[in-house]
């Protein structure tokens, strides 16, 4: 898996009944030097960003962890706190998938700073991890 953080500048997004896409270029604000990237997202996962980004919510302007394949497909999205612990996990069972599965608050975070995510839900994604990774 490959790492990128920072936020979304563009996308675009397909919905045509039998497949979700969303083509995504992230980027970094606070570091023009830092290339954007393009990834591609499947599925729950392409839907969520949609969504998320025909909001005004908090959530969709805090510089995240985004974890892709080498065939550049997104598998996720972490939403970081202060600490180690992540805020927010945003993920599905495989890159094609309908279902969703959010470890954190089931809304849309609506501050700068959020908590982690707590210990049960902490668990619960280390064990979707080890099932589907």
């Amino acid at each position: 898996m490959y790492k990128y953080h920072g936020t979304v500048f563009s996308f675009s997004y397909e919905d045509n009944g039998y497949k979700t896409i969303a083509d995504i270029v992230l980027g970094e604000i606070s570091d023009r030097e830092k290339p954007p990237v393009r990834l591609t997202a499947h599925g729950a996962l392409a839907g969520y960003i949609n969504n998320i980004e025909m909001t005004d919510a908090e959530e969709r302007y805090i510089q995240s962890d985004w974890y892709y394949d080498s065939n550049l497909f997104l598998d996720r999205i972490e939403v970081p706190n202060s600490g180690h612990i992540p805020a927010k996990v945003i993920t599905q069972a495989d890159f094609l998938s309908d279902d969703l599965c959010i470890f954190g608050p089931p809304s849309y975070i609506e501050t700068d700073s959020p908590e982690p995510i707590n210990n049960e839900q902490y668990t619960a994604w280390h064990r979707h991890r080890a099932e589907h990774c």
